[in-house]
């Protein structure tokens, strides 16, 4: 390993102290039910895409793939290029992002503070991949491609420490409720859960496409990421989620738990998640709903005034 790659990879092992150990939640959704939330929002670029993002990087330092002249890019609609962006900012390393022209206003805004260069496709993530590859194809020599629908060390990164996290923290869960993405956090907690009494419950975004929920996918209308392992994961697990009902949900939540803002993601998780009559579930929450303004308002604007304290569970020791 040379010195240089010995510096990276000092750097990027410092900067995995900053990330993971996220707090549990009670997460009220009325005055007599909770269920335990994981805050991934207290990550230090404000999502649980830093984890994976984080390991990516990590493990092409290692294998020297990636030097300090190397240009990252990746294709993403939005978290995990955040994830990435402030992974490469701290490093001192050039961040391209390709992602769909709606991606929203302060998404960009985040990404181009942590000095991402912004490229953006006409259609949705797979049009941006496509963008991406066409580069790639031109100069194959210039830039890593993080590619977080084929690295297994995106879902590695949940096997490895998200997991074990939420079994350390809420020891009597009986269900995890996640988010499905690009397959890494169902099928890391799919392995992670495999010879556990915990059940896996995964959330697919909308079967309509127009009205999808940004950063979500749906089996229905996308092909299987190469990543994501449905044996593991079990298609009988697998939900769709409602949008008509997400911001009321949202606003409910809100009430409840002392002015508390879930994102969009997590509504929808929570949307399949509040059906169940598991005694102890956990919610993982990809990120906060104060990083989305227009959400953030919406829900503010019409929920009623917030009525409980919520209340946040310690760290073990």
């Amino acid at each position: 390993m040379s010195l240089t790659t010995q510096s990276l990879s000092n750097k990027v092992q410092k900067l995995a102290t900053l990330v993971g150990n996220t707090p549990i939640r009670k997460l009220w959704l009325t005055p007599n039910r909770f269920v335990y939330m994981k805050e991934e929002g207290k990550n230090p670029a404000g999502s649980i895409k830093d984890r994976p993002a984080l390991n990516m990087l990590l493990h092409a330092i290692l294998n020297g793939e990636v030097t300090q002249g190397t240009v990252i890019a990746e294709s993403t609609s939005g978290n995990t290029g955040i994830g990435l962006a402030w992974v490469c900012h701290e490093l001192g390393l050039e961040y391209h992002n390709y992602s769909p022209s709606s991606l929203s206003g302060q998404k960009r805004d985040i990404l181009a503070d942590f000095g991402a260069h912004l490229f953006f496709s006409d259609g949705g993530t797979d049009d941006a991949t496509k963008m991406l590859k066409a580069k790639i194809e031109n100069d194959p020599d210039f830039y890593f491609w993080a590619s977080q629908f084929t690295n297994d060390n995106n879902w590695r990164a949940h096997l490895e420490n998200t997991a074990p996290e939420v079994l350390r923290q809420v020891p009597q869960a009986e269900e995890v409720w996640v988010a499905f993405g690009s397959g890494g956090t169902s099928t890391g907690f799919a392995h992670a859960l495999k010879n556990t009494n915990v059940k896996l419950q995964v959330v697919q975004n909308t079967v309509v496409r127009e009205r999808r929920v940004e950063g979500m996918r749906n089996l229905a209308w996308i092909s299987k990421p190469p990543i994501a392992d449905l044996d593991a994961i079990g298609q009988e697990n697998m939900y769709s989620t409602d949008p008509d009902a997400l911001i009321d949900l949202a606003e409910r939540i809100y009430q409840y738990n002392d002015g508390f803002i879930v994102g969009p993601t997590t509504a929808a998780v929570i949307t399949q998640a509040e059906r169940s009559t598991a005694k102890a579930l956990v919610v993982i929450s990809a990120d906060n709903g104060s990083r989305y303004l227009d959400w953030a308002n919406q829900v503010t604007g019409t929920a009623a005034q917030p009525i409980h304290t919520d209340e946040l569970l310690e760290l073990p020791v």
